[in-house]
């Protein structure tokens, strides 16, 4: 893996994390800590070939983990238009058009788009949602043999992920890291998930 301190996209990445600020379609902070938990992602994770990064806001971690494994295709999602612009103007900047699409929409009707709907080999979600709608979109998404890894928070509460509710998800938990837990699509979900949208977070499976 090359330096992320000296890749150009790098830099690029901080240039539109101030934009979006500026925007307010990101919140306030040093990009450079969310560019190095990217980093340090990339160490946990194997390089897909395709991805999806659910809920990307201004591109971290998923456009960074594209700079980083420079041959994976990636799908940037969001449902807010202001950000899935600044993605795109990140995108055109960066010259990736030919490996990342950006999409304007929820997780839960891509998951059920059967150009995507169990394709990717990873799929990401950092500040997505409570765990059961970031399991429920994310699962979908996946093929079989495929990860989710959802960014936790540093000191995440204990039950957050029953085994037992992801079973109809197809997914199986992996060894836990400090920060992130991930999960083996190991069969495809239940046809009913992702419900209809919004409905995983007003009504969480678990």
């Amino acid at each position: 893996m090359s330096s992320p301190v000296a890749a150009p996209w790098r830099q690029v990445l901080q240039e539109i994390w101030i934009e979006g600020q500026h925007l307010s379609a990101v919140g306030p902070g040093d990009v450079t800590v969310h560019l190095d938990h990217a980093e340090r992602l990339a160490e946990l994770l194997e390089p897909p070939t395709t991805a999806v990064d659910l809920g990307s806001g201004a591109g971290i971690p998923g456009l960074a983990l594209a700079g980083l494994w420079p041959t994976s295709r990636w799908v940037l999602l969001d449902a807010a238009q202001r950000r899935t612009r600044l993605l795109e103007r990140a995108v055109e900047r960066l010259g990736w058009d030919d490996r990342v699409l950006v999409v304007h929409g929820r997780a839960e009707d891509l998951g059920r788009d059967p150009a995507h709907r169990g394709h990717h080999d990873l799929v990401t979600a950092r500040l997505f949602g409570p765990p059961a709608a970031a399991a429920e979109c994310g699962a979908p998404l996946l093929r079989v043999g495929g990860v989710l890894a959802v960014t936790e928070p540093p000191d995440p509460a204990s039950g957050r992920w029953p085994a037992a509710a992801l079973v109809p998800l197809g997914l199986e938990p992996l060894d836990p890291a400090p920060g992130l837990q991930r999960f083996r699509a190991v069969g495809p979900p239940e046809a009913r998930f992702p419900r209809k949208p919004g409905v995983p977070v007003r009504r969480p499976l678990f």
